[in-house]
């Protein structure tokens, strides 16, 4: 495990998850997506649990959440849209 391990995490917000694709466009709706503000909270408390749990904030990395951000990476895994036709 990472706790084992001893590796650092990287905590990268998305918001995209929360998209459903619904209408005859198929364009990404973020409606029922938190506020703001809210949403921030809600990732702060997350990072602040993982910390806890994980030893402290020293070993946990993010960016800065509703940023727009650059980020590179090997993605092997799924895409989280509900698209309904």
């Amino acid at each position: 495990s990472v706790r084992q391990m001893e590796y650092e995490i990287l905590l990268v917000s998305q918001f995209t998850l929360f998209g459903e694709v619904t209408n005859k466009k198929h364009v990404p709706d973020f409606k029922a997506s938190m506020k703001t503000a809210e949403a921030t909270r809600t990732y702060d408390e997350f990072k602040a649990l993982v910390a806890r749990e994980y030893g402290g904030e020293a070993r946990i990395k993010d960016g800065v959440f509703g940023a727009k951000m650059a980020v590179s990476l090997v993605n092997d895994g799924p895409v989280t849209l509900v698209v309904d036709s």
